[in-house]
């Protein structure tokens, strides 16, 4: 990775190597994704409708939208006190706190990439997503919904990979958001 695609991109919270974590989507769950030297964990901070509020909206119109509304907003402030509690634990000790939380070690991963948002989605909120294709076959496709998570997946892993990450985005300051790399 180049080190004018990060730039001037959103800064990372974390600073230390020990503390770097960020936020991703799949189905209908969001994790908090630890990276560890070898292993990246991935923690369950909230899965149904407290991750998926617009769901709401899209049934029920007006007064899902209100719904959706506060469920956002309430769910904004649950995901940071159990993003703050889950920064302060070890990791290995999260994964036995929910079912779907796992781990990935560096040698069942043979590739992983960095996306744009598509033109079209019929995702979400997105501004990007990581593709994971693990040795066994098995695809991850984890939507970034933030700019700062992504920011900070891509120094992140960048370094967890050692440089084979394929990265197809870059930040545009201009329109402060992550574009389709040019090559």
């Amino acid at each position: 990775m180049s080190s004018n695609i990060l730039s001037s991109a959103p800064v990372s919270r974390q600073s230390s190597e020990q503390s770097r974590s960020f936020a991703v989507k799949h189905a209908n769950r969001v994790y908090r994704v630890y990276v560890r030297r070898d292993d990246l964990f991935f923690i369950v901070l909230a899965e149904g409708l407290s991750a998926n509020p617009e769901t709401l909206t899209v049934h029920f119109g007006l007064l899902g939208m209100l719904i959706g509304a506060s469920m956002k907003k309430r769910a904004k402030k649950k995901h940071a006190a159990a993003a703050e509690r889950m920064d302060q634990t070890d990791p290995e000790q999260l994964l036995t706190e929910h079912k779907r939380n796992f781990r990935l070690h560096a040698s069942e991963i043979s590739e992983g990439s960095i996306e744009p948002r598509p033109v079209i989605t019929f995702d979400g909120h997105q501004v990007g997503h990581w593709k994971l294709l693990r040795r066994d076959g098995k695809k991850l496709k984890l939507q970034f919904e933030n700019n700062e998570d992504m920011a900070e997946a891509l120094d992140s892993l960048s370094k967890y990979f050692n440089g084979s990450l394929k990265v197809n985005v870059e930040w545009d300051e201009r329109k402060k958001k992550f574009i389709k790399r040019k090559i």
